[in-house]
């Protein structure tokens, strides 16, 4: 058998070098392609949403929760200044992904040559790179708190939850319940109250004695709330409960809600659909116009086949679970890297213990909200 000290003297090892020095531009291709080819991603790359090399010992920010208060005044009378508490912190913690290979020292003397070797690392980190970005897209819509997912990224579903025991068939809306990043999303949880001029019937939830989402409240009252959007309410004024028959309502009241509650920077960008819902929708457009108006600014990023309602890009994605869409505002959450790349990379490097060159890809990051901004549509009713 060869020894370690003769395989690493060979002339043939100088590929060694000509991966080291190719793989920092291969892996910047390959992570630039990833984000190309995934909308979410190529939205939060266009808003300067990711971000690079943080290193702090937890994924930290803040959320403002409140405000200072303003009262009327006249020409009389003194100032009193008082210092006022208008943060709330969230945190995660760091997770992380990883892909190996290897390559048998005994494989390497069968393909001597740099020739032979190069075709082998082409295939090699390629195929690692495509593993972790077809696996990485998935998470971004995942519950990074539920059973077995603590090593894995917070994705939308992480604070996506709503209370629908109580819900009634007409309500129009869920009330979300989940806790996030040491955050309770609970709506009043902070203080605060909402509006109530509407009449209980016309109330979104009737469950909720008040009229959120519509109306008006402070601040700190639904500051990290998201909104659940139950499509398959029969008060949509559209006489079915059918997502065909009610997708355009839900979508544009949605919009409306969301830039009530979180004006311009909170309103939608982003409307992601399961297949199922992208179908019914494009359906239910076609029905009603000849000619489907696209979203520019999905085309500039690549993504030509993206509907457009009222400024809103509706697109499908795979990831997206079926009888559910997504609607978010990308300005409001950021995708963060330990590393000085999206995807990190280590190797080729010779281990003697297991007589074989190793090759590593992965991800040490997280994913950050601010859960206001975000909605779901479902059937919360079925």
């Amino acid at each position: 058998m060869a020894t370690t000290g003769t395989l690493i003297n060979n002339t043939d090892t100088e590929w060694i070098g000509v991966i080291h020095s190719q793989a920092p531009k291969f892996f910047k291709g390959y992570a630039d392609e990833t984000i190309r080819n995934r909308i979410v991603l190529a939205y939060l790359r266009k808003h300067g949403r990711i971000l690079l090399n943080a290193n702090s010992p937890m994924c930290v920010w803040n959320v403002k929760y409140d405000q200072q208060p303003i009262e009327s005044a006249g020409d009389a009378g003194s100032l009193v200044f008082n210092r006022h508490d208008l943060q709330r912190q969230l945190a995660v913690n760091w997770r992380g992904y990883v892909g190996t290979d290897s390559a048998s020292e005994k494989e390497i003397m069968m393909n001597k040559g740099p020739g032979q070797i190069l075709n082998r690392y082409s295939e090699t980190i390629p195929s690692l790179t495509e593993a972790i970005t077809d696996h990485f897209s998935d998470e971004l819509f995942i519950d990074g708190e539920a059973a077995g997912n603590t090593n894995r990224i917070h994705g939308l579903n992480t604070f996506l939850k709503f209370n629908t025991g109580g819900m009634a068939a007409s309500d129009l809306v869920a009330a979300p319940n989940a806790t996030y990043a040491g955050q309770s999303c609970v709506l009043g949880n902070e203080g605060g109250t909402w509006s109530t001029d509407l009449a209980s019937a016309d109330r979104p939830n009737a469950g909720l004695a008040n009229d959120w989402p519509n109306g008006s409240g402070p601040i700190k009252y639904d500051f990290v709330s998201p909104l659940g959007i139950n499509w398959s309410a029969n008060s949509w004024g559209s006489g079915v409960q059918t997502w065909e028959g009610n997708c355009e309502r839900a979508i544009r009241q949605g919009i409306i809600w969301q830039t009530n509650r979180g004006g311009q920077k909170g309103r939608p960008k982003l409307c992601l659909l399961s297949t199922d819902l992208y179908t019914g929708y494009a359906n239910s457009q076609m029905s009603k116009q000849r000619i489907v108006v696209p979203h520019k600014e999905s085309e500039d990023l690549g993504f030509s086949d993206t509907l457009n309602q009222e400024g809103v890009a509706i697109r499908y994605d795979y990831s997206v679970p079926a009888n559910t869409g997504y609607m978010l505002a990308p300005e409001m959450m950021e995708l963060a890297s330990l590393d000085k790349v999206l995807f990190g990379y280590r190797g080729p490097d010779f281990s003697i213990k297991d007589r074989a060159w190793l090759f590593y890809v992965g991800f040490w990051g997280n994913a950050k909200y601010r859960p206001k901004h975000f909605a779901m549509l479902k059937n919360f009713k079925a």
